[in-house]
């Protein structure tokens, strides 16, 4: 399966999902996934997909449902898959954390005046306010941590969406909720987008590994090939056009 077909099947079960009040079971996503060739892993990538979407997946245990429900409603913010942080990122953001912040507390009064200035096109009450929200990001991305995207790179998303939001002329009310808001959805973005960009590298993979092994299996001693191109597209279900591609990027295009 291409990467077309895999993105169409990935918005139809999102669709499926949306439509059955963003519930799946594993019954309905295995069978819309069981025409292609999705290995274990991938599919695991697609269930954290769907759940970086919102989309609960139920159980066999109606009771370990309900304690899932429980806890989504416990921490309404915990949007993303919430990898806990190794030694090294707990590090870094500690540092990262103490080179951004400046120790002083902001009261909400200050803040919303700080707001209110922004609204009338305050170039330091803009300043201000990054520098205030520097540390909320940072922090929101490390709450929202995700095995696929180093924690640093995700704080830089942050950064770039409160920098973009700040400075943003479309909206005419800004806040302390609204930015918060605007963070949240940058980095769940953020996550989605390399999420499905190492899903679509991890299938590129496997699909250079079944080609080189395909190609060993059907190579005479002598080195020969016993098949053309066009046949490999036949006996291992790939467009020409992939194939080529993927010889050309092993060096095996000969």
């Amino acid at each position: 399966m291409d990467v077309v077909q895999f993105q169409e099947k990935l918005r139809e079960i999102c669709d499926l999902g949306k439509q059955n009040g963003n519930m799946l079971t594993h019954e309905q996503i295995r069978e819309h996934f069981a025409d292609t060739d999705l290995e274990t892993s991938q599919m695991i990538k697609v269930l954290q997909y769907l759940k970086l979407q919102g989309i609960v997946i139920e159980g066999e245990d109606a009771a370990a449902q309900a304690e899932a429900e429980e806890e989504k409603e416990a921490e309404p913010q915990s949007n993303g898959t919430s990898t806990p942080l190794t030694p090294e990122e707990e590090a870094y953001l500690k540092d990262y954390l103490a080179e951004v912040s400046n120790g002083k507390e902001v009261s909400q009064e200050m803040i919303h005046t700080l707001f209110e200035n922004l609204a009338d096109g305050d170039a330091i009450a803009e300043a201000a306010l990054t520098s205030i929200y520097l540390p909320v990001a940072a922090n929101m991305a490390a709450d929202m941590n995700c095995a696929e995207i180093h924690l640093a790179d995700l704080i830089q998303e942050a950064n770039v969406v409160l920098l973009t939001a700040l400075s943003d002329p479309e909206t005419e009310h800004k806040d302390d909720a609204w930015l918060r808001l605007q963070l949240r959805k940058g980095i769940i973005a953020a996550i989605e987008d390399q999420t499905q960009q190492k899903f679509q590298d991890d299938c590129l993979v496997a699909k250079v590994e079944k080609l080189e092994s395909a190609v060993k299996d059907l190579t005479d001693d002598d080195g020969e090939n016993r098949f053309t191109i066009d046949e490999l597209a036949v006996i291992l279900d790939m467009n020409v056009d992939e194939i080529r591609d993927i010889l050309r990027l092993t060096g095996d295009d000969k």
